[in-house]
């Protein structure tokens, strides 16, 4: 009886030894059926349903417009869409919003004499509203400054060339009150310095850099009446016009009024972090910056949020600025908007749009 009760228990301690190894088979097999089954759904939807083909069209505009674009073919999506997002990034449409200076402008309709209204009581000269916007499926957030006296608003350039100036660095040269990042640059695999600005800069009415057609770039300037003026312009057409200051990226966003992606496909420019300039019919400039790449806080928006959002402000001018980790947005200093960079003071960056103490007389 002694032998069998010390046989019997041996048996089940080996048992027992076994028991783990069985559940570690278990959970594997399960999480391996898992895995494959909702591996399998989301091939489904990706590639079998309308809402996944749209997906990977806005999965595709998006890395178009990084230094990661040679990843996009890997959403599978058909050589021609690609094409065609590439086209709408590369060639948008542009329109000039001034007469060239040797064609006449078009005579303006003489209006009626109006009796002018009581003096307002005297706007201070930054005023920042916060954005929140959802849509059916991403959200973004950032901040929109209006600047009432568009005389105070002037580009700055960096004057290192190893590399570009940082925002606060911009700030603690010139005590700009508000600023946010402009042109683009070289920018090999990320990692560039931003020393060199792509397309034309004027600075003071002076050309620094002429316009390069072969770029694509859009240029926006303002006069030394505060006048915002966009379009394809060079730079010697832009200082006969009046222009103080101008720089170039792309696209236009809205011209003399007109939305121009209204009817355009959302997903061609994909979704980023954004930066706009703009002005209202009255004047006042709007800096635009909206937070992206940050799936917690902002997802980040398309141009045509960008333009939907300036438009339902009154902005009749605007054009999108350098995007992605340069976006970035300070007032008195202090950075008001989280930027997509690895480094939290932002990028180097060639320029900046920014607010002086002082206006240009």
């Amino acid at each position: 009886m002694q032998t069998l009760s010390r046989a019997r228990t041996h048996k089940r301690k080996k048992g027992s030894r076994r028991r783990p190894v069985r559940w570690v088979k278990r959970f594997l097999l399960v999480s391996t059926l898992t895995f494959t089954s909702f591996a399998l759904i989301g091939m489904i939807f990706l590639f079998g349903t309308k809402v996944g083909e749209e997906l990977r069209e806005w999965a595709a505009g998006t890395l178009l417009t990084t230094q990661h674009d040679y990843w996009a073919p890997y959403t599978f999506l058909p050589e021609e869409k690609l094409n065609a997002l590439r086209q709408q990034i590369k060639n948008p449409e542009v329109i000039n919003s001034e007469s060239e200076p040797d064609k006449p402008a078009m005579a303006l309709p003489t209006l009626p004499q109006v009796v002018d209204p009581e003096p307002e009581k005297p706007k201070e000269l930054i005023e920042i509203e916060d954005i929140y916007v959802t849509k059916s499926n991403y959200f973004f957030r950032g901040k929109i400054m209006y600047i009432h006296d568009p005389k105070r608003v002037e580009l700055l350039i960096t004057n290192r060339k190893d590399r570009g100036d940082l925002l606060d660095e911009f700030v603690k040269k010139t005590n700009a009150i508000g600023i946010v990042n402009a042109s683009g640059f070289h920018d090999p695999d990320g990692y560039g310095k931003g020393a060199k600005a792509y397309g034309v800069v004027i600075k003071d009415g002076k050309i620094l850099q002429s316009y390069n057609p072969k770029t694509g770039e859009t240029a926006l300037g303002i006069t030394y009446d505060g006048k915002l003026v966009t379009g394809s312009y060079s730079a010697e057409q832009l200082v006969k016009m009046g222009v103080r200051d101008a720089m170039s990226f792309r696209p236009q966003l809205i011209v003399n009024g007109k939305n121009l992606f209204a009817d355009k496909p959302a997903k061609s420019w994909g979704i980023q972090p954004r930066t706009a300039i703009g002005q209202k019919e009255d004047g006042t400039i709007v800096f635009a910056v909206i937070d992206g790449r940050q799936p917690s806080h902002s997802i980040g928006a398309s141009m045509n949020d960008m333009a939907e959002l300036l438009a339902e402000r009154g902005v009749v001018t605007a054009m999108a600025m350098d995007g992605g980790s340069s976006s970035m947005m300070l007032y008195k200093g202090e950075a008001i908007t989280s930027t997509s960079s690895p480094y939290h003071r932002g990028r180097y960056l060639p320029n900046a749009w920014a607010v002086m103490a002082e206006g240009v007389e």
